[in-house]
C-alpha cells in the first residue's frame, strides 16, 4: 500500500505572494490563456475536509485515454481533500466537469504512468526534476516521491 502521509505531514504554508501566484494560475487556465502550460496545468477545485469550503488551485496533469492523472508529492490540501471525498471539479482547457478521484495504488500501473510522462522530456524534468535519461535507479528513486490521482468524469 502506498503511504500517503494523510493526517501526519501537514500542507506547507505559502505566503501571501505565493497565494498571489496561484489564484493568477487559475484565473489564467479559466480562461485558456496559460498557452502552451494549459497542456499540462488544470485547476481543481476542491471541498475541504476540515473547513467545508471550497478551493481552487492549478495543479500538473496528463491525459490518460479519457482519463486525466494528477500528480502530488503527497503533502498539499487537494490531495487529501480529493483522498478524503473521492470528487473534484475540474478545468482544464477552457472546459468544466465533475470527476471521481482515486489514487492509484497498483505498482505497474503507476510506473506506466511515470513512463507517460517521459513523452515529454520538458515538461518531465520541470516536473519530477530529473532527465529522462537519467539511470533507472534515479527514476525510480524520483517516482517514489509521488503520487497519482485517477480523475474520471462522472
Amino acid at each position: 500500500m502506498i503511504e500517503t502521509n494523510a493526517g501526519t505531514n501537514k500542507p506547507p504554508k505559502i505566503s501571501g505572494f505565493q497565494k498571489f501566484a496561484l489564484n493568477l494560475q487559475v484565473f489564467l487556465l479559466r480562461r485558456s490563456w496559460m498557452g502552451p502550460a494549459g497542456n499540462f496545468l488544470m485547476a481543481i477545485t476542491t471541498t475541504g475536509r476540515k473547513s467545508g469550503r471550497k478551493a481552487t488551485v492549478p495543479i500538473s496533469y496528463k491525459r490518460d485515454g479519457n482519463d486525466l492523472i494528477g500528480l502530488n508529492p503527497g503533502n498539499s490540501n487537494w490531495f487529501h481533500n480529493v483522498l478524503t471525498f473521492g470528487v473534484a471539479t475540474l478545468e482544464v482547457q477552457g472546459q468544466k466537469f465533475d470527476v471521481t478521484a482515486k489514487l492509484v495504488e497498483d505498482e505497474s500501473e503507476r510506473q506506466r504512468i511515470f513512463n507517460l510522462y517521459k513523452d515529454d522530456a520538458n515538461i518531465f524534468q520541470r516536473i519530477f526534476k530529473v532527465s529522462v535519461t537519467a539511470p533507472e535507479e534515479e527514476l525510480q528513486k524520483e517516482l517514489k516521491k509521488w503520487q497519482f490521482v485517477r480523475f474520471v468524469k462522472k
